[in-house]
């Protein structure tokens, strides 16, 4: 059951683009288990409860806080569905053709600059996590002053999950910005612009804020979570900590933990520029110090388990131990998943297809369907294959934020990024192996580039369309745009007649910008007076 105090979740959907100042609405979102539904559904008359996209304040009761977690979490998810949708055009795995809306193609696919004006792709990952991340703030601000008053195992609790949720918004931020930067310090109040951070700097607090949450819920422990979590968090719902155990929300801190010190690890590497950043051809120098540390935050992950890796069912995903999930469903005021609501249109793209094994792949064969609709967009429909991904069949299907098969990957990154060629090689095989269903390994020569070709061909198969990015991140990191994203460079196969459409929809032949970020909205630099400089630690 699912009980919701406004329509403030409807208001955004994936692929419409909004002002950047958000329209507020009158009540927090609740999703909350049916033993709460009572007391929540009367809670949602309180006027304490406030906008989570301009709040005030925090009722001071253990009511009035899980109202708070529960619209927290539910409001975490307004743009996922953009998300997951401009990562993965970007990376060049699927694009929304929708006649409604040519920028999908125009700026997703790298065919115009990406404009931070239209309040399009640059508005629409941007005010919301800022303002989660100020309401979470908000949310342990309160802690002290709850009656009755909580434990100071149930407080670290609350602050460890709060936390966890607010490294959460800001790597969807630095996800999608990268090198553009963010400023990390804005959401604490004042009315002056704070700095923006480079890349680097952003990672680095990320890491911090990650590691501050881990620490709240080891001083928790095996406490039970006083709060109730969304259905997608099962797998991490029944206590604090410690990380390695099934059920642990540290479990969860620890995997994001993992992934951001990876990110870190590049970010350092790649601000250094020259020698220290990858190419095509060579590893570079991502930060060893960050990555034992990403590799240490993982393995103390009971959701990263290589070993109960399985093929994927068909039906879409589900719950389950070893992943976090993004939970939706269709009861009145609730989010319908995003990915559901464009299907039709969100064709899965060339670039991708030719690069899977489409006959003997379990995962092709789980995930993937012909498309029974005409591709829109005629002067670019050349680039999207006959197919669709079809692992959100419904309306209620989650959506993943953490899996164990992405963590696996993740390593592999990490052990490869180390130079353990032999280790990397290994994950990768068994991702391989146990989620694609081969019988036998992938013959990898202990090469560098050889290593990383195959974990990126194995990533983009694994995780495309998930609220992971991995495929677009991975691209960046290793200095890849100008080998992966080629569809308007194109002179043969499938993307050779996209490119003749694409010509005489212009008026000359396109020239791919290789686009793999997205740009803050103008209001960021209106706001400083239109100096945005970035701040760079040594």
């Amino acid at each position: 059951m699912t009980i919701l105090c406004s329509a403030h979740s409807r208001r955004q959907r994936a692929g419409r683009p909004r002002p950047v100042v958000a329209r507020l609405t009158r009540h927090a979102a609740l999703v909350v288990a049916p033993l709460l539904a009572a007391v929540l559904a009367a809670a949602c008359k309180d006027t304490n409860v406030p906008l989570l996209t301009g709040p005030t304040q925090v009722a001071s009761t253990t009511v009035g806080v899980q109202n708070a977690v529960t619209g927290l979490f539910s409001a975490a998810r307004n743009d996922v569905g953009n998300y997951v949708t401009f990562m993965s055009t970007f990376s060049r795995d699927a694009a929304n053709f929708t006649n409604t809306e040519p920028r999908y193609i125009t700026e997703g696919m790298g065919l115009i600059p990406i404009s931070n004006t239209d309040q399009f792709f640059s508005a629409s990952i941007w005010d919301i996590e800022f303002r989660n991340a100020k309401f979470a703030n908000q949310i342990i601000a309160t802690l002290p002053s709850v009656t009755p008053a909580y434990s100071t195992a149930d407080a670290a609790t609350i602050t460890g999950v709060v936390q966890t949720m607010k490294a959460l918004q800001f790597m969807m931020l630095a996800e999608t910005r990268d090198t553009l930067g963010v400023s990390v310090y804005s959401i604490d109040g004042g009315s002056t612009p704070q700095p923006v951070f480079c890349n680097k700097d952003v990672w680095k607090y990320i890491v911090a804020l990650l590691d501050s949450g881990n620490a709240a819920l080891q001083i928790a422990g095996s406490n039970p979570i006083p709060v109730i979590l969304p259905p997608g968090f099962v797998s991490v719902s029944a206590m604090a900590a410690p990380s390695t155990s099934s059920g642990a929300f540290a479990a969860f801190n620890r995997a994001l933990a993992g992934k951001a010190g990876l990110e870190y690890a590049y970010a350092i590497a790649r601000q250094l520029g020259a020698g220290s950043a990858p190419s095509p051809t060579t590893s570079g120098a991502p930060d060893a110090t960050a990555l034992t540390r990403a590799d240490s935050a993982l393995h103390a992950s009971a959701l990263f388990n290589p070993a109960a890796i399985t093929a994927p069912q068909a039906g879409g995903f589900t719950a389950d131990p070893f992943g976090v999930y993004h939970s939706w469903s269709p009861q009145s005021g609730d989010q319908l998943n995003p990915i559901n609501g464009i299907i039709g249109t969100l064709a899965v793209l060339w670039d991708m297809v030719v690069d899977a094994d489409t006959v003997h792949d379990a995962r092709w064969h789980a995930k993937f369907a012909v498309n029974p609709n005409a591709v829109q967009q005629l002067a670019f429909a050349p680039a999207a294959s006959p197919y669709i991904y079809s692992y959100y069949p419904s309306v209620s299907t989650p959506i993943p934020i953490v899996r164990n098969e992405e963590l696996t990957l993740v390593d592999a990154q990490i052990q490869l990024g180390l130079g353990n060629l032999a280790a990397a090689t290994t994950l990768i095989n068994t991702v391989h192996q146990q989620a694609g269903g081969f019988a036998t390994p992938l013959v990898i020569t202990a090469a560098y580039t050889n290593v990383r070709d195959a974990l990126l061909k194995e990533q983009r198969i694994s995780t495309l369309l998930e609220a992971s990015g991995d495929r677009d991140i991975s691209i960046r990191m290793y200095g890849m745009a100008t080998v992966s994203d080629t569809t308007w460079d194109a002179t043969s196969g499938p993307d050779a007649a996209a490119v003749i459409s694409a010509t005489a929809a212009l008026g000359a032949k396109p020239v791919d910008l290789h686009t793999l970020v997205d740009p803050p909205p103008s209001t960021e630099t209106d706001g400083r007076g239109g100096n945005y400089t970035l701040t760079c630690s040594p």
